[in-house]
């Protein structure tokens, strides 16, 4: 919708009328109906208080109308263009249909209708040629188009007027709300963009100094700087862990921010699942042993192959390894991963034996920054980005993330990824990965 109006106070009608008529007496008898010299009228009044809320109904007059008279459609068809260069639209416009010798009243409200597309348009007539469908058809919206039938009450054109006017007003601070909504929400988007940026820049910028604090610090712990003593190494490795773990949170912003203004890019490669999988596993089960957790894997013997991103493929499955590490009981936690084929896709499941996740909390543990259920105790607590970065990364190839209950207690992560097309050239895969991307 595009209005284009001068700027009115809220309640300050559009009262500007366009008839368009042949014979000078109707004109001149609409003309006298909707611009009363002086006049009262308390049905009208009673309407018209209804419609804008004004409280003193038996002392307003009748509503007076900037009427504008045309005899022949070109006419008319003028008024609207100049009308409209002028931004002072016209709210109704009522047209005959036969107003020989010039266009008919449909040819004329069609050049109408284009050139103002928000006027509302009654077509009036007494023996029309046109088929009122056809008339509907030629001049859309059917909810600014409308019908009256000759010869025509005076009481009856002016509540035409009166409540096509208001219909008019409504649409237009309708549109003047949206227009807002609109600028709103672009300027919204703009500042997350601006934020998105900043966060990069500035993690950008951390990472360099974090790296190098974490080589001075790895350097003296081994003794390149001579023996250190033992409540100094003990320091010293209690820092080294501050600085990975502020690292780790710095990456995951850095990962969100690239996600979110769209530089976060896929370098795909044929993987197989089993192989990858199980290369994941055995560098993490370490982790899991330390606990006495069990973790098991479950695979079918046929190779199953996908194209993705290794790094952060193997990424999302460790990520959802470490939470389900992080819930399920010490000495008799489990952990199952299964590599399943699903048709034209391959799933990897997480299972665990923790406390689960319940209700609408399955969808809430992939927003970003949420923790469902904290994390108590010594180790890693995170920033609640590792899930949402998660989904994101899935969706990234085309993939799909979700939770389920295990039946024997306990949360299944599900991922679904489409399986890898051997008719699929080098470039059709890497062109879907940027669009992905």
């Amino acid at each position: 919708m595009n209005l284009k109006v001068p700027n009115r106070r809220k309640k300050e009608l559009n009262n500007r009328i366009l008839l368009v008529d042949d014979e000078p007496r109707i004109l001149e008898e609409l003309g006298k109906v909707l611009s009363p010299v002086e006049q009262s009228n308390t049905e009208l009044n009673e309407l018209e208080n209804r419609l804008f809320n004004n409280s003193k109904t038996n002392q307003r007059k009748t509503t007076c109308y900037n009427v504008c008279c045309c005899r022949q459609g070109d006419e008319a068809v003028r008024e609207v263009r100049e009308s409209v260069e002028k931004k002072e639209p016209f709210s109704v416009a009522f047209i005959d249909i036969r107003m020989p010798p010039g266009p008919d009243g449909v040819s004329t409200a069609e050049e109408i209708r284009k050139l103002d597309p928000n006027v509302q348009i009654v077509m009036m007539t007494g023996y029309s040629d046109f088929d009122i469908s056809e008339i509907a058809h030629r001049i859309p919206p059917e909810d600014k188009l409308l019908y009256m039938q000759k010869p025509i009450h005076s009481q009856e054109i002016r509540q035409f007027a009166l409540a096509l006017t208001a219909k008019w007003q409504s649409d237009y601070l309708l549109h003047l709300q949206n227009q807002k909504l609109l600028e709103s929400n672009e300027y919204l988007k703009e500042h997350d963009r601006l934020k998105s940026e900043f966060v990069m820049t500035v993690s950008h910028e951390l990472r360099t100094p974090l790296t190098i604090f974490k080589n001075i610090l790895s350097n003296a712990m081994a003794g390149v700087m001579g023996k250190v003593p033992p409540k100094l190494l003990s320091n010293l490795e209690m820092a080294d862990e501050a600085i990975g773990r502020l690292t780790s949170i710095i990456n995951d912003f850095l990962d969100v921010s690239k996600l979110e203004v769209g530089k976060m890019k896929l370098h795909s490669e044929v993987l197989c699942v089993q192989e990858t999988v199980s290369k994941l596993v055995e560098m993490i089960r370490f982790v899991t042993d330390a606990k006495h957790i069990q973790l098991d894997l479950v695979m079918p013997e046929n190779d199953l192959y996908i194209n993705a991103d290794y790094e952060k493929i193997t990424r999302v499955i460790n990520n959802l390894i470490e939470n389900a590490t992080k819930f399920v009981p010490e000495k008799t936690g489990k952990i199952v991963i299964e590599v399943q084929e699903r048709g034209d896709r391959v799933g990897i499941n997480v299972c665990d034996n923790g406390p689960g996740i319940h209700g609408n909390d399955k969808e809430k543990v992939f927003d970003r920054f949420v923790q469902v259920e904290k994390h108590v105790g010594p180790g890693k607590h995170g920033t609640g980005l590792g899930l949402a970065i998660s989904r994101d990364l899935i969706q990234l190839h085309s993939g799909r993330i979700w939770i389920e209950d295990n039946p024997t207690g306990g949360a299944v992560f599900k991922i679904l990824l489409p399986k890898h097309n051997p008719e699929m050239t080098q470039e059709q895969t890497e062109a879907l990965a940027s669009i992905n991307a």
